[in-house]
C-alpha cells in the first residue's frame, strides 16, 4: 500500500496497513527561527548524518521549516508532501544583524516583527476601522486577480501526483482562514467586541474578506484541482480550557461562513478537507463534521477533553483526527523511553479502526532534542502496523469526559 491509498484510507474510517505519519505543514512542522540559536531542524539533520541540506525556509509568524528535506522525511516515514499558496511579503525595518526586530508586512495588512523563535503582530492595522465604509474601502484588501497566489502551483502538483506516491496536501492559510486572520488584522480582544458590540463592521469584513478569498481560492484550487488529496484550512478558537467564546456564538458568528470554506473547497477538488484548531474545541468537533471537514488537527492533549481517549471514544467515527503526540511537555523535556511508552499507548487507544494521522500537536519546539523526536517517528515506524496489538477498550467513562 502506497502512502497516498494509506492516508485516504485512513480518512475513510479504515484499517491501511500502518498508521499514517506526518510532519511538514504549516502547524505540524519543526521551529527553526533564522534569528535564533537553536536550530531545532538543522540539529535533527545534522543528528541523521544529512548532509548540504537547503537552508530552512519558514513563515513569518511561527518560523515553521516549510521545505523539509525529501531524505529525512523519507527517513521519518512521512506520508504526505503539501504545497503553500503565493503571496506578498514586504520587508518594513530589517532589524538587528541577527535578524530580530525584523517587520514584514503580508496580504490583508498583516505584520509580523521578529520575536525570539517566533514572529508576533507588530500592528494591527484594521484595529481603528469602525464603519462599514472604512473595511468596505480598506486599501489593506489584496487583489483576487493577482496571478501570484496560484503561480507555479499546477506544475508542483502535478509533479508530485505523477511522480510521487505522497499524498499531495495544499495549503490555504490566509485564504482559508477567519478567525486567525481577524486576530492579526484586528487584534483578538477588538474583532470579539466587534461580534457583540459592532456587529455590521463585523459582518462587513467577513463577508468581503470571503467574497475576496473566494476568487483567490478559485484560482488557487483551479490549478490543483486535481492532483491534490488534501486542503488544509485554518481557524483558532480554543484555550486551554475551553473555546474563546460559547458554543452558541460560534454556530451564529463563524459556523455558517465555515461552512462556506469548505464548500469552496469541495466545488473545486475531490480532497479532503483538514481544518487545524489549537486548543479545547471538543465541543465544536459535531459542528466541523456537519459541515464536511473531514480531518480534526490538532489533538493538544493537554488542553481539557482533548486527550485520545475522550475524543476516539466520542469523536472517532465521525471524525478523521490529527496530531495527539504532545510537543508542550512530552517532547522537549521527557526522554526516548517516556515517549517512546506514550507514543505506544496512542497507537493503542488512536490506531484501532482507522481515524488516525500521527503527528506531533503541532509544530515541535525549538528545545526539543533530536533524540526524542527520533523516538516518537521510530516507534510509530515499529509498532503502527495494522493489526494493532492489544488495543485498548474505551468506555463512556474514559479520561476527561464532562
Amino acid at each position: 500500500m502506497n502512502s497516498r491509498e494509506r492516508v485516504l484510507k485512513t480518512i475513510n474510517h479504515e484499517e491501511p496497513d500502518r498508521i499514517p505519519v506526518e510532519l511538514g505543514g504549516l502547524c505540524w512542522s519543526i521551529v527553526d527561527a533564522p534569528n535564533m540559536p537553536d536550530h531545532n531542524y538543522l540539529r535533527l539533520c545534522e543528528y541523521l548524518g544529512i548532509k548540504d541540506v537547503e537552508k530552512p525556509v519558514g513563515d513569518p509568524l511561527m518560523n515553521a521549516t516549510l521545505n523539509p528535506d525529501e531524505r529525512l522525511l523519507q527517513r521519518l516515514g512521512v506520508d504526505c508532501r503539501y504545497l503553500f499558496a503565493g503571496g506578498h511579503l514586504e520587508e518594513i525595518e530589517p532589524g538587528d544583524s541577527n535578524g530580530n526586530g525584523r517587520i514584514r508586512q503580508g496580504d490583508f495588512g498583516v505584520r509580523f516583527k521578529a520575536f525570539g523563535h517566533y514572529g508576533d503582530p507588530d500592528k494591527y492595522l484594521w484595529r481603528d476601522m469602525n464603519t462599514v465604509e472604512e473595511i468596505e474601502n480598506s486599501p489593506l484588501w489584496p487583489d483576487p486577480n493577482d496571478p501570484i497566489y496560484a503561480e507555479g502551483l499546477r506544475e508542483k502538483a502535478k509533479y508530485l501526483h505523477e511522480n510521487t506516491d505522497y499524498a499531495i496536501g495544499m495549503e490555504l492559510f490566509l485564504f482559508g482562514v477567519i478567525a486567525d486572520l481577524m486576530t492579526m488584522c484586528f487584534g483578538m480582544d477588538k474583532w470579539l467586541m466587534n461580534m457583540k458590540r459592532n456587529p455590521k463592521v463585523y459582518y462587513a469584513w467577513i463577508n468581503k474578506y470571503l467574497d475576496v478569498s473566494d476568487k483567490i481560492v478559485a484560482s488557487i484550487l483551479t490549478a490543483v484541482g486535481d492532483y491534490v488529496d488534501l486542503v488544509v484550512m485554518y481557524n483558532d478558537f480554543g484555550t486551554q480550557i475551553s473555546l474563546n467564546m460559547s458554543h452558541d456564538d460560534y454556530c451564529h458568528f463563524f459556523k455558517p461562513y465555515e461552512a462556506r470554506l469548505v464548500q469552496r473547497v469541495k466545488l473545486y477538488t475531490k480532497a479532503k478537507v483538514i481544518e487545524h484548531s489549537c486548543g479545547s474545541i471538543w465541543s465544536v468537533i459535531r459542528d466541523r463534521h456537519e459541515i464536511g471537514i473531514d480531518v480534526q488537527n490538532p489533538l493538544q492533549p493537554l488542553a481539557a477533553n482533548m486527550n485520545a481517549e475522550y475524543l476516539k471514544y466520542n469523536f472517532g467515527d465521525i471524525m478523521c483526527l490529527h496530531g495527539g503526540i504532545d510537543i508542550q511537555r512530552l517532547l522537549p523535556f521527557g526522554t526516548p523511553k517516556t515517549i517512546r511508552e506514550e507514543v505506544k499507548r496512542l497507537i493503542r487507544v488512536l490506531g484501532p479502526g482507522g481515524g488516525w494521522i500521527a503527528a506531533p500537536s503541532h509544530n515541535i519546539e525549538p528545545e526539543t532534542p533530536p533524540e526524542n523526536i527520533m523516538a516518537m517517528y521510530d516507534t510509530l515506524q515499529e509498532f503502527g502496523s495494522y493489526p494493532i496489538k492489544d488495543p485498548i477498550k474505551l468506555t463512556s467513562g474514559a479520561p476527561g469526559a464532562s
